[in-house]
């Protein structure tokens, strides 16, 4: 069998074999019991990275957390860390108080709650479930009714 005959059955091989390893990322998601529904009246949105499609998907998810009737603010700025954004986003002395921060990334979303600095809700995404779906996700934690309804 000659060598060129041999290529594309190896080609095919090493495509699945990088498909399977680095393409089979699974979807979860975390909700925080510590804390309590309806504690988010409104939420910051920030992206996770510096690069335009970042910056892009954290206003998409703004928007839709506009329409599905919650209110997210821009905050503008930049930030060393989480930390430090959560420490000046969620200071007392900002110009917009929100009770929440949005990290948005390109398949991962954490909310982290102003009052603990801790996350209350994480979703990574798959090839299966984007930023739409995760989205969705958020919204229905952000939606849940208080416990004692």
């Amino acid at each position: 069998m000659s060598p060129h005959r041999e290529l594309p059955r190896t080609s095919l091989m090493a495509a699945l074999m990088l498909s399977t390893c680095f393409g089979s990322k699974k979807t979860y998601e975390n909700w925080s019991n510590s804390v309590p529904a309806g504690r988010f009246r409104t939420v910051a949105t920030i992206a996770g990275g510096d690069g335009r499609n970042d910056l892009r998907m954290s206003v998409q998810v703004r928007n839709d957390l506009n329409k599905a009737g919650l209110t997210a603010l821009k905050v503008s700025g930049r930030w060393e860390s989480i930390t430090e954004a959560i420490s000046q986003v969620c200071s007392p002395s900002a110009a917009q108080p929100v009770d929440g921060i949005v990290v948005v990334k390109y398949d991962y979303v954490v909310l982290y709650d102003c009052k603990s600095q801790k996350a209350a809700f994480e979703m990574q995404g798959s090839s299966e479930t984007g930023l739409t779906d995760i989205t969705k996700h958020l919204i229905r934690y952000l939606k849940r009714p208080p416990p004692n309804q």
